[in-house]
């Protein structure tokens, strides 16, 4: 059973908004002002650990998870992709890459997502990976959604993006450690066997399984 090198770090976004007050109906939840601090917390855990080891770090586009990437990881994420000066981020660091297979399951209020016009607005140093996005990224269902049906689908191409991703950094020679940061039911789909609360992380490997990628 080939096991890929390099470790894929599952995160779940720190406390939301609808998380705290127990409210679904918030629009595209952002994090709650201790999910801030959580968020920080998450990313001083996560440098002791695992220091200069990340290549790549990749988001779902939901505000939450967005906030949770660039609050935690401003030691790694490049300088450009915060305010200009702001202090944060690092000079020739990590570029945040977006994916919508990334988002959360539900249609729900607080995990529908914001239209890429909204977005680049609110995240002006993600302008780049925002105008990647499909315009219809934050549909869910119907025709007009984009998103890959059915689910075990969806899975399938977060897994062969995470691969690409590893093989493209093992063959530049740098760190191939990547970040992925989502939802609960993401992580479900990705690792069923996995409990991560909010704020934190659990790390995995890339395994092949019958010509089929898992994490492990």
């Amino acid at each position: 059973m080939p096991r890929m090198q390099g470790r894929i770090h599952l995160v779940r976004h720190a406390e939301g908004l609808h998380n705290l007050r127990n409210d679904p109906k918030i629009p595209n939840a952002p994090l709650s002002e201790r999910g801030f601090d959580f968020a920080e917390e998450l990313g001083h855990r996560f440098i002791g650990e695992y220091s200069n080891c990340v290549g790549a770090i990749i988001s779902s586009p939901l505000r939450r998870t967005i906030q949770t990437s660039l609050t935690a990881f401003r030691r790694i994420l490049d300088s450009t992709q915060y305010a200009k000066n702001s202090g944060s981020g690092v000079n020739n660091g990590v570029t945040l890459a977006l994916d919508a297979n990334l988002q959360e399951i539900t249609d729900l209020p607080c995990n529908t997502g914001s239209t890429v016009d909204d977005l680049t607005i609110e995240f002006p140093g993600l302008k780049s990976e925002i105008q990647k996005l499909h315009k219809d990224w934050h549909i869910k269902a119907g025709p007009r959604s984009p998103l890959p049906q059915p689910l075990t689908q969806r899975r399938d191409e977060i897994l062969d993006r995470l691969q690409k991703i590893q093989a493209d950094l093992q063959n530049k020679k740098m760190s191939d450690d990547i970040i992925v940061v989502t939802h609960q039911g993401v992580i479900a789909l990705l690792a069923p066997t996995a409990n991560i609360p909010v704020g934190q992380w659990q790390t995995f490997h890339l395994v092949r399984k019958n010509g089929l990628l898992f994490l492990e």
